[in-house]
C-alpha cells in the first residue's frame, strides 16, 4: 500500500513538473548557461590598449541577472513538492524576492552605455570603421541579449504558475505589472545607483528617496521617458520569447 502511494505521488509531482514545461526548461538553462559561457569569455577576452580588461564588471551584472532565473526554478519545485498550507506562504516569500530580483536581468541592456564610456576613439573620425570598436560594441550587445532572455525566460516560468492559479488574463496583468515596474527599477539602478538588497538593508530610507524623486517635477520627465522606452524593449522582446516557446511547446 505504501509503495503505491509512493508511485502514485512521483507520478503525480511528474505530471505537475511536465505541466510547468519540464523538461523543457532544463534544456532552455541549458542552453543558457553555455550562452553566458561564451559571452563571458568574449567579455574577458577584450582588451584596452593599455592591457586592462574594462569589462570585468558585467561578471557580477551577469550573475545577478542569473539569480531571478534560480528563484523561478525554486518556486517551481514549491509549486509541485509542499502542500498547499505551506506552499503559499512560502511562494509569497520566494515570489517577492524572485520580483526584487528580476530587474536585474533586462538590465544588463543598458550596460550598452559603457562601450561608448570606455571605448577610446577620436569623435573627428570615422571610428566605426574600426573592427576593435565592433568587437566591444557586439560583444556587449551579446551581454544585453543574454540579460534579455534570462528575464524573459524567468518571467514565462512564473506568469505559468499564475495561469495556473488565476487565469490567463491575471497572468497577462502580472506581466504588464512586472515589466511596468522593471523598467523603473532599472531606471533606479542605472541613474540612482541603488541595488536589488537596499529594499531590504534600507527600506524606510528608499521610501523617503523615491516619493522625493517622484515629486520632483524637473525628474518626472526624464524619469517618464526611459521608463517608457525601456518597457517598449522589454514587452517586445517578451512577446517575441512567449510566442516562439508556446509555438513549441516546450
Amino acid at each position: 500500500m505504501k509503495c503505491w502511494r509512493k508511485y502514485k505521488d512521483r507520478r503525480v509531482m511528474l505530471e505537475k513538473l511536465k505541466s510547468l514545461n519540464y523538461p523543457g526548461k532544463i534544456y532552455l538553462i541549458i542552453f543558457l548557461c553555455v550562452a553566458t559561457l561564451i559571452s563571458l569569455i568574449s567579455v574577458y577576452n577584450i582588451q584596452s590598449p593599455s592591457g586592462n580588461r574594462p569589462y570585468l564588471f558585467i561578471f557580477w551584472d551577469t550573475f545577478l541577472a542569473w539569480v531571478p532565473v534560480g528563484i523561478a526554478v525554486i518556486l517551481d519545485l514549491l509549486f509541485c513538492y509542499t502542500r498547499k498550507k505551506i506552499r503559499a506562504v512560502l511562494i509569497i516569500f520566494v515570489g517577492a524576492s524572485w520580483f526584487f530580483f528580476f530587474p536585474n536581468a533586462p538590465y544588463l541592456v543598458t550596460d550598452l552605455l559603457h562601450v561608448f564610456a570606455r571605448y577610446s576613439f577620436d569623435p573627428d573620425k570615422r571610428f566605426w570603421a574600426d573592427l576593435v570598436f565592433w568587437q566591444h560594441l557586439f560583444t556587449i550587445f551579446t551581454i544585453a541579449i543574454l540579460g534579455l532572455l534570462l528575464g524573459s525566460f524567468s518571467l514565462f516560468s512564473v506568469q505559468n504558475l499564475m495561469r495556473i492559479s488565476f487565469g490567463v488574463i491575471a497572468s497577462w496583468i502580472f506581466v504588464i505589472f512586472v515589466l511596468l515596474l522593471s523598467s523603473f527599477g532599472i531606471y533606479i539602478g542605472r541613474f540612482v545607483r541603488w541595488n536589488s538588497w537596499d529594499v531590504i538593508m534600507r527600506p524606510g530610507y528608499i521610501l523617503k528617496e523615491l516619493f522625493i524623486m517622484l515629486t520632483d517635477t524637473s525628474k518626472q520627465s526624464h524619469i517618464f521617458t526611459f521608463c517608457k522606452f525601456m518597457f517598449m524593449v522589454l514587452i517586445i522582446s517578451y512577446v517575441l520569447f512567449y510566442v516562439i516557446t508556446r509555438v513549441r511547446k516546450l
